[in-house]
């Protein structure tokens, strides 16, 4: 095949390419849910806790000052979770409804067993 054959054939599979939607929501469609895991009784940051959102799809661990970060959050409805040995778990399944391109702090603390 000739070299303007083949950069026809990929000019046209480009084309074709550029057409398919990936499926996946626009960016402004999602949310960041970020925050703090503290001890309830004395503040302290919570590290290696794990946070999840809409039932376990979205997770994160906190570092070892407690802090989470998780982005593209479906905008909407949601629920969390959080988790770590030694507390008892913590969450809830109607916080209020993420809006599209929002940078929400979320703490969250947990009591010890």
């Amino acid at each position: 095949m000739s070299i303007g054959r083949w950069r026809f054939a990929a000019f046209l599979a480009a084309v074709w390419l550029a057409g398919c939607e990936s499926g996946v929501p626009p960016a402004g469609n999602y949310a960041t849910v970020f925050g703090r895991v503290t001890d309830a009784s004395t503040g302290a940051g919570i590290p290696n806790a794990t946070v999840t959102l809409d039932g376990g799809v979205l997770a994160a661990t906190t570092d070892s000052g407690g802090n989470y970060r998780i982005t593209t959050v479906p905008t909407g409805p949601w629920s969390y979770n959080a988790v770590a040995p030694g507390y008892a778990s913590v969450g809830a399944t109607n916080p209020p409804d993420l809006q599209p391109g929002e940078q929400r702090n979320f703490p969250i603390a947990l009591a010890h067993q």
